[in-house]
């Protein structure tokens, strides 16, 4: 329980969480969550998130994005049970959800930590140790992850079920990220091929924005971290014995096989 929650709050949380948890642990998606646990605002849901990745581990990435390039962005913590190098296989029952998308990523050569002034996105660039295309696989505790209240999501892991991270490059694409060549293709298909395409906008500012608003906190951004920057493609299924594949010009594909039934 932190200074500011209140006994009652404080179980709440917890029995949130434990819903969570369980479901998650035991792919039995909730088909209707108890009304008094539902999160009754934005700090309580990035309470029961929190308590939620507690129980799978440290931090070891996070994930970003925004609905729209003027919109504050939103960020989610990865634990390493869910961070993947590419190719990556996992068994046909993984996913609940098994939405896909193709993300530009990176992991950090140094620290972004405490500091009175914020950081610019030239630093936070010039932070940035290699970059990488990947795969962000969407899952749910729900039944009816569409019909779930936002904050519920938030709660749920921010709606993660796996990042899968291509080879690394040092060196940063020449094409300006938010207009980086994009593809995404699930067994040899084009779902999805265009230029940038991130709801947030610039990749950039999303990172920038994650980096300042973890700064004062005591888990900030931290060298060997992976940073995914939000989807620069709409989400699509993947489903048993299917294999995807995200592409961005300049970066090595990252690759994802989900196992027949």
């Amino acid at each position: 329980m932190t200074s500011s929650e209140s006994p009652i709050q404080s179980r709440k949380i917890a029995e949130a969480a434990r819903l969570l948890i369980d479901a998650r642990r035991a792919r039995q998606p909730i088909q209707a969550p108890p009304s008094e646990l539902a999160p009754a605002d934005d700090a309580e849901a990035w309470a029961i998130h929190e308590a939620v990745v507690a129980s799978f581990g440290p931090v070891v990435a996070w994930k970003t994005g925004a609905p729209s390039p003027e919109a504050e962005p939103g960020m989610g913590l990865i634990t390493a049970d869910t961070l993947k190098a590419s190719p990556a296989a996992v068994p046909a029952d993984a996913f609940v959800l098994g939405a896909v998308e193709a993300e530009i990523a990176v992991t950090l050569a140094r620290d972004l930590g405490p500091r009175p002034e914020p950081y610019s996105a030239d630093e936070v660039l010039d932070a940035v140790a290699t970059w990488h295309a990947a795969i962000e696989v969407l899952d749910t505790a729900f039944a009816d992850w569409a019909a779930t209240p936002a904050l519920w999501k938030i709660a749920d892991r921010q709606s993660h079920g796996l990042l899968v991270l291509g080879a690394g490059v040092t060196e940063r694409p020449k094409i300006p990220l938010a207009r980086l060549p994009v593809r995404l293709t699930i067994n040899g298909e084009t779902a999805f091929a265009h230029e940038g395409g991130n709801s947030g906008g610039d990749p950039a500012r999303l990172l920038t924005h994650l980096a300042n608003a973890r700064r004062a906190t005591d888990r900030p951004l931290l060298k060997g971290d992976v940073v995914t920057t939000g989807s620069t493609t709409p989400f699509r299924r993947a489903t048993p014995g299917q294999s995807v594949r995200a592409s961005f010009e300049g970066l090595p594909d990252a690759e994802l096989t989900i196992a027949a039934a």
